[in-house]
């Protein structure tokens, strides 16, 4: 059962603003919980004093497009709050979701070649749920018009995707969506092991790779027992990102639910690659679990 009193929406009032308040409504009309909108003017360093009226009228603008935005979500019949606020991304976003004790981030999604976007600073840097809006399922999704019926959850029978697949089975029976479970055979692995070989044998690779197949089948048949998961289970080889991504495409699924595998904060980043490659390809909006 999925419990959720706050979902914080962090947007920057650009063009894809409508599409993530309209994924904060959807999920805050399926489980009561107030949105909160949050802006935040990003400085790395302290304005100086002759910019401080420049700053005070950006806020101002602001504060009146996140009224109408609030609005717009309280015509809906959902409970909204929002904030504008002038600092640091990270530490922002750090102190509204200690203030709220949000349950779930709603962010968009950019990628730039040279630097990391602000949404992907975030996805790296906070270990929440976090619905990450992107993808072309996505593109006209306004408030009113979003419906999720389909989840897709990839699994790799870590501790990450087991949470993972708690949620998704969570929001499928709040959705009543249809739920269906992917395990990817990494093609790496059976490609390593191949190599280790001398002179192997067709047979031998054969055997090696039912071997693994069988391995996940159990894993998985235990997996939708515990979880009382009814759809059929699929296992593929490939490349995990990639399989996921086409499998989400011509499923026509409306959101990805995936643990995030990686490393702690110090180590380097709180997302796994599998993880980074479907949010840079998925076609649908994806929620990571940590």
């Amino acid at each position: 059962m999925i419990s959720c009193n706050c979902i914080l929406s962090g947007i920057d009032l650009g063009p894809d603003t409508e599409k993530n308040i309209a994924y904060a409504a959807y999920f805050a009309s399926g489980t009561g919980a107030t949105v909160r909108l949050l802006y935040i003017i990003d400085y790395l360093l302290t304005p100086p004093a002759y910019l401080t009226s420049y700053i005070e009228e950006e806020k101002k603008r602001e504060e009146k497009e996140m009224a109408r935005l609030q609005g717009v979500l309280n015509g809906f019949g959902v409970k909204s709050e929002y904030s504008v606020m002038l600092g640091r991304l990270h530490e922002s976003f750090m102190k509204v979701i200690r203030e709220t004790s949000a349950d779930l981030l709603v962010i968009g999604y950019k990628s730039h070649i040279l630097r990391p976007s602000s949404s992907e600073r975030l996805i790296k840097s906070l270990a929440m749920p976090m619905l990450v809006v992107r993808g072309k399922y996505a593109e006209q999704a306004s408030p009113g018009t979003v419906d999720i019926r389909k989840i897709l959850c990839p699994v790799d029978f870590s501790d990450n995707s087991l949470k993972a697949v708690s949620m998704a089975k969570g929001y499928a029976d709040l959705f009543s969506s249809e739920l269906h479970i992917l395990h990817v055979v990494p093609s790496h692995v059976i490609k390593e092991k191949w190599e280790q070989w001398i002179k192997p044998q067709e047979r031998e690779r054969e055997r090696f790779e039912e071997g693994l197949h069988s391995e996940a089948a159990a894993k998985l048949s235990q997996l939708k027992k515990e979880f009382q998961i009814t759809a059929e289970g699929v296992i593929v080889q490939g490349t995990p990102g990639s399989v996921i991504c086409s499998a989400a495409d011509e499923g026509v699924y409306d959101m990805v639910v995936m643990g995030a595998r990686g490393l702690s904060y110090i180590e380097g980043v709180l997302l796994g690659s599998t993880t980074e490659s479907v949010l840079k390809e998925s076609p649908c909006p994806v929620l990571i679990v940590h």
